[in-house]
C-alpha cells in the first residue's frame, strides 16, 4: 500500500461528504432557525463523520505517518506539530458539533418538561441554528485549510523525504489500523 495515496484518498472521501455540508450552511445563514429541519440530518451525518472516519484518518497520521517524518526532522515545533494541533482544532470543533446537536435534540424532546428552560439557555449561549452555522462553517474552513497544507506541503515533502522501506512501513502501519 502506498500510504500517502491511502491518505489522499481518506482526504476525497471525507470532502465528499464535507461538500454537502456547504448547502445547509449556506441555508442557515440565510433562513436562519427556518432551515434546521433540513440542516439536522446533514449535520448529525457530518457529526458522526468527524467522530469515526475523519478520527480514524488522523490516527493514521498521528501514529503512522508522523512518526516516520518526526524521525528524520523532529517533532517539536516542525509540520507534524502544527498538523497535530490542527487535528486536535478540527476534532473540538466536531465535539462541539455533536454536543450541540445532542442538547437540541434532548431539549426538544416533548417529554422533557425542563427542556424550555434549557432550550432558552442554549438560544443565549448560542445552541440554535447560528451556532450550528457557525460551528459548520468553522469545520469547513479548517479541513479546507488542513488537507490542503497536507496535500500540497506534508504529503510531498514526506514522499520526497521518507526511503521506500519506510513509507512501506508506513504502509503496513496503516494496514493494521484498517
Amino acid at each position: 500500500m502506498n500510504p500517502i495515496e491511502h491518505l489522499l484518498e481518506d482526504h476525497r472521501l471525507i470532502m465528499a461528504q464535507v461538500a454537502e455540508l456547504r448547502k445547509p450552511v449556506a441555508d442557515l445563514k440565510a433562513r436562519g432557525e427556518a432551515a434546521l429541519p433540513e440542516a439536522l440530518p446533514v449535520l448529525g451525518r457530518i457529526g458522526h463523520m468527524m467522530e469515526t472516519e475523519l478520527a480514524r484518518h488522523a490516527k493514521k497520521e498521528d501514529e503512522a505517518l508522523f512518526p516516520a517524518i518526526e524521525a528524520i526532522i523532529g517533532a517539536s515545533g516542525g509540520p507534524t506539530y502544527v498538523m497535530r494541533m490542527e487535528h486536535k482544532a478540527i476534532h473540538g470543533q466536531g465535539e462541539l458539533l455533536r454536543q450541540t446537536l445532542y442538547e437540541l435534540h434532548e431539549v426538544e424532546h416533548p417529554k422533557i418538561e425542563a427542556g424550555r428552560e434549557k432550550l432558552k439557555e442554549l438560544v443565549v449561549n448560542g445552541g440554535g441554528a447560528e451556532a450550528l452555522r457557525e460551528n459548520a462553517e468553522e469545520i469547513i474552513r479548517l479541513l479546507d485549510m488542513h488537507f490542503g497544507k497536507e496535500e500540497q506541503i506534508l504529503f510531498p515533502m514526506a514522499e520526497n523525504m521518507l526511503d521506500d522501506e519506510t513509507l512501506a512501513e508506513v504502509g503496513k502501519k496503516i494496514e493494521g489500523m484498517l
